[in-house]
């Protein structure tokens, strides 16, 4: 049981799930994000949301070269890129989760700044998750059910979570961030903005970054 709890919390940190419409091209999914229309983006923030449209419909359909392109290069300096790639296909052919839907809501796109190396933006996204699990001796009885629904409600909010025993379903919504950095006029690149992500920020984020954010 601990260690298919620490596999669920390691998909929902990273939010690679297994199994959703792999066969679904970026494009496809793209469209199902809502569009962020109420918004007056400038040049440079339209230009960003392209690639945020594009780098958001990878994710959604688990596109693991996709999803390593479209990420911050320095991300792979303490990380290694063979072992992040082997974890996202290990997370895919898991046997205990799959995803009904995965839908996202860009709900603000900051400021371009400068920095000394190109430009930077922070972006925040909703994610609404739905997760079954297909492995029926996974969460099989009240006790372990309610062990999950204690873990999830601390991590993200007793009102963001909602479970449905009969069903074998999880619904979970969450508030999400991204740094993009685009460096020497290149392509936008993305990585985390959360606790676990920020833990390595020191080691691969220029100084003029970081004491922006």
């Amino acid at each position: 049981m601990k260690k298919s709890l620490l596999i669920l919390s390691l998909l929902l940190i990273t939010g690679c799930v297994e199994n959703f419409k792999k066969k679904e091209e970026a494009t496809q999914t793209v469209k199902e994000t809502k569009k962020d229309t109420n918004k007056q983006y400038t040049k440079e923030q339209l230009e960003l949301k392209k690639y945020l449209d594009e780098y958001l419909g990878y994710l959604h359909s688990l596109d693991t070269e996709g999803i390593i392109d479209m990420t911050y290069p320095k991300l792979f300096i303490p990380i290694n890129k063979i072992m992040f790639k082997r974890y996202i296909n290990t997370l895919l052919s898991s046997p205990h989760i799959s995803i009904e839907s995965f839908d996202t809501n860009i709900t603000n796109i900051g400021e371009v700044q400068p920095y000394s190396d190109g430009k930077f933006a922070q972006i925040e996204y909703k994610s609404s998750i739905k997760l079954i699990f297909i492995n029926p001796n996974l969460y099989n009885d009240d006790l372990s059910i309610r062990v999950l629904k204690d873990i999830l409600q601390d991590k993200y909010g007793k009102e963001n979570i909602k479970i449905y025993p009969e069903k074998r379903v999880i619904i979970i919504h969450e508030k999400q961030k991204l740094l993009a950095i685009k460096e020497n006029n290149k392509e936008w690149k993305f990585i985390g903005d959360n606790p676990e992500y920020r833990k390595l920020y020191p080691d691969i984020l220029p100084l003029d970054i970081l004491s922006k954010i």
